[in-house]
């Protein structure tokens, strides 16, 4: 089937929008105790808002010495405290293995997580061992910010016949440190919104921001641009977690947040000072990635620079800068940018990199070729 037809397929009628909005997950990031799991379940039950409990069992880390999560004990855990509390549970899965494993202790929901969405092969061993299974699967977006590769993961899914299907945006790793763990770079899934309509896209501040002073900001912005639900990290003592001790909530903050979130219908509340901070930090994470992309810039003038001094080439060539302004001007207006404003941005980064290499053909004594 076509992914055109596929997208334009309609969802069953218990996985609609309008049945799940606001879709909120929340618990710990990992099982850690019995007694860790029965007491964030009995806390979330109390509040009706909450579909499901999350909880890791398998954790993805970078560092093979850091906790890992307990696996198939910790889905004996869950499964207990499902039992006693009547809290549905959701967890990770990264391989085919995980989602038997998951199947076989009832788990409602699974999500796949950024590492794994970034690799077609396991998505399609994950896609192809949930073949027939009625259960809500949703797909984090990938590590890069490649739409594609999260267009892809979700086609993989509903190619499988998989139709409880949903998105998560849990934000970008990007090169350069921000005041975000993974900055959320919106118009990606608002993009992914626009392919997929049908299918519930539900925000992860929690690892977006990486710090639980952030989260209700992170959560109010995603609640302005109309994202169906969130998945939150709550910890009965986030403090001594084994696992992302900084961006997840008390039950009491969690509670405090729902209260926002789910009655808060200012509808200037995007305005408040809270939300203006939340958008200059934004705006710095843009801004530390203009002054990365400028400096790589220049270190390429000044390679360009070596090569002219080798061919005794001018330093300015005008049949290349009008190449360089006529794509320019084709691109701003796909962006909605002003051309003047990129002209003479343009203008002022053409001076700076003929500056550049002026100053590296003329020095006699150093490598031009080096970074500067």
């Amino acid at each position: 089937m076509e992914k055109e037809a596929l997208q334009q397929q309609p969802l069953p009628d218990s996985w609609t929008i309008s049945t799940v909005k606001p879709l909120i997950i929340a618990g710990p990031c990992s099982a850690e105790s019995p007694e860790q799991l029965r007491c964030v379940a009995q806390e979330l039950k109390r509040n009706s808002s909450v579909s499901y409990m999350r909880a890791g069992v398998w954790k993805p880390r970078t560092d093979p010495n850091s906790f890992q999560g307990y696996g198939a004990e910790a889905l004996e855990w869950l499964r207990s405290v499902k039992q006693e509390v009547g809290m549905r549970f959701a967890t990770e899965v990264g391989c085919s293995q995980h989602v038997l494993e998951a199947l076989k202790y009832g788990v409602d929901l699974v999500w796949i997580g950024a590492r794994t969405v970034s690799n077609p092969f396991a998505m399609q061993e994950i896609a192809d061992a949930l073949k027939g299974v009625d259960i809500p699967v949703m797909v984090k977006n990938p590590l890069n910010p490649d739409i594609e590769l999260w267009d892809g993961a979700i086609c993989r899914l509903l190619n499988a016949g998989i139709r409880k299907v949903g998105a998560i945006h849990r934000g970008f790793s990007l090169i350069k440190k921000s005041v975000f763990r993974n900055p959320p770079l919106w118009e990606i899934p608002l993009q992914l919104k626009q392919r997929y309509p049908n299918i519930p896209i539900i925000c992860d501040p929690s690892h977006i921001t990486g710090s639980r002073n952030l989260v209700p900001l992170v959560a109010q912005r995603a609640k302005d641009l109309n994202f169906d639900g969130f998945m939150v990290e709550v910890h009965p003592y986030p403090d001594i977690a084994l696992s992302d001790p900084a961006q997840q909530l008390t039950p009491q903050q969690f509670d405090n947040l729902l209260e926002m979130l789910l009655n808060n219908n200012t509808p200037g509340c995007s305005n408040s000072l809270d939300m203006l901070d939340e958008l200059r930090a934004e705006i710095d994470v843009m801004d530390d990635l203009l002054v990365w992309i400028l400096s790589g810039r220049m270190e390429l003038a000044g390679k360009i620079a070596g090569i002219k001094k080798m061919k005794n080439l001018q330093i300015l060539q005008a049949e290349r800068w009008n190449q360089i302004q006529e794509r320019l001007l084709a691109k701003t207006s796909e962006s909605g940018l002003r051309p003047q404003f990129i002209s003479s941005l343009y203008h002022t980064i053409h001076k700076e990199s003929l500056s550049i290499q002026s100053s590296l053909m003329k020095d006699k004594g150093k490598n031009i070729n080096h970074s500067h």
